[in-house]
This record gives structure tokens, sequence and C-alpha cells, in this order.
């Protein structure tokens, strides 16, 4: 194929980039253009020139990850300035091996809303956010999901599509219908920081400042979407999870089947 294949990705922990670029190397692809919206600058320049990003590509691969059943607020607020005017898309998403709720039908119903022509969709594993606590998909996407990754992008090249809504399950739970992301918040030891600034840099929802560490304020700590990415990103090891025994108790209860076993990617063409 002609190399006019684009990524659109929220990767806070990179996982989820990381299946979208083996999707578009099984695709033929060998540069596709990388529209990666996991940093508010960035998803403000990604929006502002939607239409010239677009008219540079002829297939979209999408890629998100789940947090508490859904997709990320600023992902689907990305999304929604997206007008495909009839390119051919690909909806990704990636969970942490318990379920991916209403997420992907959600990416499937905007991306359609707003005329792509969705010709698969796919459920993908990686490490789950809360892995320090109760270790769930360790290691993963690994070499068996890079390569279901790649397959996946070979079928869609002789995808035609479009999905209907009735084609993508939902997986409905207490987490997926709330409105509400309830996650856990990383915790901070200020005298091991050493305002290195990559906890700052790398918060997908810009909450951090790259000079203290902190919160900027108070109020923003709400925000907070438990990615991790500032945890993995610390060096240091000032930024980490940590709760109490109860809420530890609760994790694993939660998490306890998705921590027995293994989940394979959940594909539809």
């Amino acid at each position: 194929m002609t190399d006019r294949t684009g990524i659109l990705c929220f990767s806070a922990t990179n996982t989820t980039k990381i299946i979208c670029n083996a999707v578009a190397s099984g695709m033929g692809s060998v540069n596709p253009l990388i529209l990666d919206m996991t940093l508010p600058d960035k998803r403000g320049e990604i929006i502002a020139d939607v239409k010239t990003l677009l008219d540079r590509i002829d297939y979209l691969i999408v890629g998100a990850p789940v947090y508490s059943g859904k997709l990320p607020p600023d992902v689907i607020e990305c999304l929604k300035a997206f007008n495909g005017s009839g390119k051919k898309a690909a909806a990704i998403v990636v969970y942490g091996n318990r379920d991916y709720g209403v997420s992907l039908y959600n990416m499937v119903e905007i991306l359609s809303q707003n005329d792509f022509n969705v010709v698969a969709a796919a459920a993908f594993v990686a490490q789950h956010s809360y892995s320090d606590i109760v270790p769930v998909a360790m290691g993963r996407p690994d070499k068996s999901d890079i390569e279901k990754a790649q397959k996946f992008g070979a079928q869609i090249l002789s995808a035609s599509g479009p999905l209907s809504l009735k084609d993508i399950p939902l997986q409905i739970d207490q987490h997926s219908k709330s409105e509400k992301y309830s996650s856990l918040k990383p915790s901070y030891n200020e005298k091991l920081c050493i305002k290195c600034g990559r906890c700052g840099k790398t918060c997908p929802a810009g909450i951090l400042s790259s000079d203290t560490g902190r919160y900027l304020n108070r109020s923003v700590r709400k925000n907070c979407i438990g990615c991790m990415a500032c945890v993995k990103n610390c060096k240091p090891g000032a930024r980490f999870l940590k709760v109490n025994p109860a809420v530890k108790m609760v994790m694993n209860k939660i998490l306890r089947q998705a921590s027995a076993e293994r989940k394979e990617p959940f594909i539809i063409i």
C-alpha cells in the first residue's frame, strides 16, 4: 500500500503506541504519520490543524487506553474535533486485562458520527496501571500481542466496512456505567525528588509542576486519571503507587480474576 497511514493515539505509558505501530506495520506502513494526543500541548496543535493532517492520510489508526471502562475525557474531546470525510479508520482500545467497558463502542460511535468509515475495531491487552499493587498482565503487550496486532493490520487492508455499532460488544459494570473516573492517585516523596521535571512533562492531564514535582494546585488533583505515567518516568522513585490495606483488599477483589487469567486481543473486521 502507499504509505499514507496515520496513527492518532493517546499513550501515557507507551503501550498503546506500541500496539498501534504494530498494526501499522502489519498494514505495510514503514513511516506512518504519528499524531500523539497524549500531552495537552500536542492535543491543541492536532486539533488546530486537523484538516491539513487528515489530507495526508488515507487510513487512520486510532488508539487509546481504557480507564474505568471508558475512554479518557481528553481522547473524547480530541476525537470529536476530527471529520473523516469518508476516510477509513481502525478503532483500537488497550485495557488492563479486566474489561474494556464501553470504550470501544464509544470510539467507534464517535468516529462513525464524524464521517469516518470504521472498517475494523479491536481491544488489546497491556499491563494494568495498578500492577504495583496487584500484578496484572505483566510485560504486556508481549511478542504474541505484537504478532496479533500485525496480523490485525494485514486484515484491515481487505476490510471494506463500515462496522455497525451492533457489532461492538459492551462490557457494562458499575465503573463503565458511571460518568466518574475512579482513579488511584500516585504518592509523592519530596525528599527523593531531584526536580528533573519528567513527571510534569509526561503528565497527560498537565497537572504536575515540572519545577517542583507537586500538583500545580490542590484543586487539580481530582483531574488525575491514574495512568501512572509520572510513576513510570520517575527514576529516583519520588512518585510511586501506594495504598492502605483496606484499598489494597478492594483492589485485590476487583482485579482477582484479571490477575489469574490471560485474555487475548478481541478483533472485529
